[in-house]
């Protein structure tokens, strides 16, 4: 009685376990087919431009790896009355998954420029 148990027990741990791996496996198989729509924002945090880009699943989308987000601002320089100048400062967020937000931050004394999103496939 009691191999028989053991014998049940195994023999339902090995179908659990193929069952799973077979979950696990369609599951890389439609993450590697997804298509994602990617998007930037940018909003003032204490008067400092900040760009936020994220990406959603969508059919029409276009196959993404990884996504972040690129902010360009016109920086401040120079301490005369006449010799302020500007100077354009490209910032790039960290490379995200597609479910992540890659998010970057101009410096203080500081305009914005632009904003958009780069990706990779």
């Amino acid at each position: 009685m009691i191999r028989g148990k053991k014998a049940a027990v195994g023999a339902l741990a090995a179908v659990l376990m193929a069952t799973g791996m077979g979950l696990a496996d369609a599951g890389t198989a439609e993450a590697a087919g997804a298509r994602y729509k990617c998007k930037s924002e940018v909003h003032l945090s204490l008067g400092r431009p900040t760009a936020t880009s994220s990406c959603k699943k969508s059919s029409s989308g276009k196959k993404v790896s990884k996504h972040r987000v690129k902010l360009t601002c016109d920086v401040i320089r120079g301490t005369g009355a006449g010799s302020e100048h500007t100077i354009p400062w490209t910032l790039w967020g960290p490379w995200k998954k597609p479910g992540e937000k890659s998010t970057v931050q101009c410096g203080f004394r500081s305009f914005l420029r632009s904003w958009s999103v780069e990706t990779r496939a």
